[in-house]
């Protein structure tokens, strides 16, 4: 999991109207509804029933420390989404909290582990998976509503990509997963029917792409100028940070909402490196 910094996540409570903004321009939902979609929920059951939760946000102090603000910014991110949310204690007294204190879920993080629990159901959502199902349900709204051919390149096979590239799978898109590590890509392709396991040395002789998924982990993964990967205007979503991909190629425009399309430039607000999905009621 990507360690995240004070700076990525400065400043997100100020932002949710941009974010939301920008969200429904490119994919017609706000991100509660997203994240319903993208668990199979009606979006009103889901806005409904998010009132009557209580969240705590655990701040978790192993590892590499706290980063400040972060349990701040995941209780933002669940109260922007109508639940109930609270920062709790660090570490063992803050689960104890949780358990006794009525709370519904809570959230927690430390270096390697990033995970969302449901106290009344038991259930456990985990980050990577949930933000890969996000992205690409994100992605397949976008692409319709442009009318673009359901075939997609996902740059990455870890936790993120694989989760993306077996919802855009699922969804009838011809998906290629690329990943350094060619074994890494055909054992997640496995036995996913219309997934194509592939390697960065592989892109140049592909046709060219209208969707894409970022959710490679290095700066420097992507070894072609963008017109040489991607039919124009092409439709992107990215699990990372995507402002290292704009300074990289200098053409890329990015959004706050972590979603953007080739088109004129624009670029409203900063990037912010968190996920459209930050509870998953699924177990992992």
């Amino acid at each position: 999991m990507t360690r995240l910094t004070e700076n990525d996540i400065a400043g997100i409570e100020a932002e949710w109207a941009t974010y939301e903004r920008r969200l429904e321009e490119l994919t017609g939902d706000d991100l509660l509804t997203l994240a319903a979609r993208t668990l199979g929920i009606d979006p009103e059951t889901a806005r409904s029933g998010v009132r009557e939760l209580r969240v705590g946000a655990i701040p978790i102090s192993s590892g590499e420390g706290l980063i400040g603000g972060f349990a701040d910014s995941l209780a933002s991110i669940a109260g922007h989404l109508g639940f109930e949310a609270d920062v709790l204690p660090a570490d063992v007294p803050g689960f104890q909290l949780a358990k006794s204190g009525g709370f519904d879920l809570f959230i927690w993080a430390d270096d390697d582990t990033y995970l969302a629990e449901n106290i009344l159901t038991g259930t456990v959502g985990e980050n990577g998976r949930a933000t890969g199902r996000g992205f690409a349900t994100a992605l397949i709204r976008m692409a319709a509503r442009k009318r673009l051919d359901k075939r997609a390149l996902v740059l990455g096979a870890g936790p993120v990509g694989c989760a993306g590239a077996e919802t855009l799978a699922l969804a009838g898109y011809e998906v290629f997963l690329c990943d350094m590590d060619g074994e890494k890509a055909r054992a997640a392709c496995g036995s996913l029917s219309g997934c194509t396991p592939c390697t960065p040395d592989d892109l140049s002789g592909l046709p060219l792409f209208e969707c894409l998924l970022d959710a490679a982990p290095t700066n420097d993964f992507f070894p072609l100028a963008p017109e040489r990967a991607f039919r124009l205007p092409a439709c992107l979503a990215y699990g990372l940070s995507g402002r290292r991909k704009a300074q990289a190629s200098g053409t890329i425009p990015f959004s706050s909402a972590r979603l953007s399309c080739f088109s004129p430039p624009h670029s409203e607000g900063p990037d912010r490196p968190f996920s459209v999905i930050a509870i998953s009621r699924e177990a992992d």
